[in-house]
């Protein structure tokens, strides 16, 4: 019996089917991978816990999306307020996003 290619050799997306239940999938898989950046390599701007990325760089974590799907679903993110933006970048012409969930809504669900 040989080992499949297709069977994670890689480190997997991990998402809870209760949670992809009450937000959808995408908004699912894109909230518990911020959650997981935001706690291993998140930056303290006030008083809260934020990570930036740009659009085309969530596209590297996410090949099997394309960009206007990355946007839509952190769109709907931001609108159901579970996901905050703002931009702490240093030069004003720097359009990186930053990013934070609201730990609070989310316990609401």
């Amino acid at each position: 019996m040989g080992a499949s290619k297709l069977l994670i050799p890689e480190h997997p997306l991990q998402v809870l089917p209760g949670l992809a239940t009450k937000i959808g999938l995408n908004e699912a898989i894109v909230l518990q991978q911020l959650h997981y950046w935001i706690v291993t390599s998140g930056k303290e701007k006030d008083g809260r816990r934020w990570i930036y990325n740009t659009y085309e760089g969530w596209t590297e974590q996410f090949p099997f999306w394309s960009v206007s799907t990355v946007r839509r679903t952190i769109g709907s993110l931001e609108k159901r307020g579970l996901v905050i933006t703002s931009n702490y970048n240093r030069a004003k012409f720097d359009r990186t996003r930053w990013y934070t969930i609201d730990y609070e809504r989310v316990d609401e669900m």
